[in-house]
């Protein structure tokens, strides 16, 4: 990624301005720096090697913090320089011996995983369809604000979030006899950017849901097989626009990209029921007869902004419902 200090800051500006405005604001759990001169990350994963973290993947040392309720619990880390926590919510009677599926749920710019576990609702829904959802921390830069390293924000350069979900993975597979199958991923904002990089470079991932994210233009796509791709994007964001931007890929484009590599034949366009009587209506885009099975579907918020979807919100659809009413047959 190549950005000079002037768009750095232009950038984080930005984000911080409208995102500490929205529902994806607050900060309650960050992750702090071990000690970046560390290479050896302490009793936890080493980090393995950047990009994909290929190679074979460090056993995690996750540790218990505290409870937050019966069926959900705060866990803690150290993967490279970083201290890592994320918040685990396992479905009543969840035995260990039945495999479910697992979703990642990943907080954007300046948040963290408290607030999207809050707001998303994915606990209620894990509970009514009997999965697993774990939402992780992301790193916090030099300047105190968290997120992810997704080509986008340079303080996040060579934080390799990529090897630590491989491992998270992995912990998840041995610990809680997850569904192989059935890993999925979403995020908000810079959470759906590094949800789309998950699924550029884990074989792992089965799909990928994103909720005002994209794809970075000094970010190269490569990936390792057919992925399950849901998006919901305004067609109004000032933080994230549709059209894209100078570092944002149109999301349009997007949609055409994953379509291209699911080598999907047909496409239909479908118009979302005004259900809030705002007078506005959205499309959706459905890519499908695509190789595996796969999907690829687009919602364009017609006139909507920054936000996570949400109909007591007063947006037409329900974000979270839809992206595991997506998930729960791929």
């Amino acid at each position: 990624m190549i950005l000079n200090r002037k768009s750095i800051i232009i950038i984080l500006l930005c984000f911080i301005f409208i995102n500490c405005s929205n529902k994806d604001s607050t900060t309650i759990y960050p992750t702090g720096f071990v000690d970046p001169s560390d290479s050896s990350g302490g009793s936890g994963g080493s980090g393995g090697s950047g990009g994909s973290g290929g190679g074979d993947t460090t056993e995690l040392d996750v540790q218990l913090m505290y409870p937050l309720d019966d069926q959900t619990k705060l866990f803690s880390t150290t993967w490279g320089a970083h201290q890592r926590t994320f918040i685990v919510h396992v479905p009543p009677n969840f035995d260990s011996n039945y495999s479910i599926p697992l979703l990642f749920v990943l907080h954007g710019y300046t948040s963290s995983a408290t607030a999207i576990h809050s707001y998303s609702g994915f606990d209620q829904i894990a509970d009514q369809e009997n999965f697993i959802a774990v939402y992780v921390q992301g790193t916090t830069d030099l300047t105190g604000t968290t997120g992810w390293d997704v080509n986008v924000v340079g303080t996040f350069d060579g934080v390799d979030d990529v090897g630590f979900f491989k491992a998270l993975i992995q912990y998840f597979k041995t610990d809680y006899n997850i569904n192989s199958d059935k890993i999925f991923s979403c995020g908000m904002s810079l959470g759906g950017f590094m949800s789309y990089r998950l699924a550029c470079e884990l074989e792992e991932i089965n799909g990928i849901g994103s909720v005002t994210g994209s794809h970075a233009v000094y970010y190269t796509c490569n990936p390792p097989n057919k992925k399950n791709i849901i998006h919901f994007h305004g067609n109004a964001d000032a933080v994230v626009p549709y059209y894209g931007t100078s570092w944002s890929v149109p999301v349009e484009t997007v949609h055409d990209f994953w379509a291209n590599n699911n080598n999907c034949q047909d496409q239909s366009q479908i118009t979302v029921p005004d259900f809030n009587n705002d007078g506005l209506q959205s499309t959706q885009f459905i890519s499908y007869n695509c190789d595996e099975n796969t999907d690829v579907v687009l919602y364009k918020m017609e006139y909507e902004g920054h936000t996570w979807f949400h109909q007591d919100w007063g947006d037409d659809l329900n974000s979270s419902e839809l992206i595991w009413e997506f998930f729960k047959d791929k």
